[in-house]
């Protein structure tokens, strides 16, 4: 059983090469990571929000025209 869950699939960038890569969005203890794997440069684990409910609340907030 996968320690995280699954939130959505997003582009990033390798932080070694700046080549577009394919990452997953997941949250994990509360908290919200890009997990993205680069073909040169292997796997990487980036912290994106330290609360994932006020990430998800940000994230359904519309912008007022």
């Amino acid at each position: 059983m996968r320690d995280y869950l699954f939130l959505e699939v997003t582009s990033s960038l390798c932080s070694t090469c700046l080549r577009k890569i394919d990452a997953k969005v997941i949250e994990k203890e509360g908290k919200i990571y890009l997990h993205k794997r680069c073909p040169s440069h292997g796997f990487e684990e980036v912290l994106v929000a330290t609360d994932a409910a006020y990430w998800k609340m940000a994230r359904n907030f519309v912008k007022p025209s």
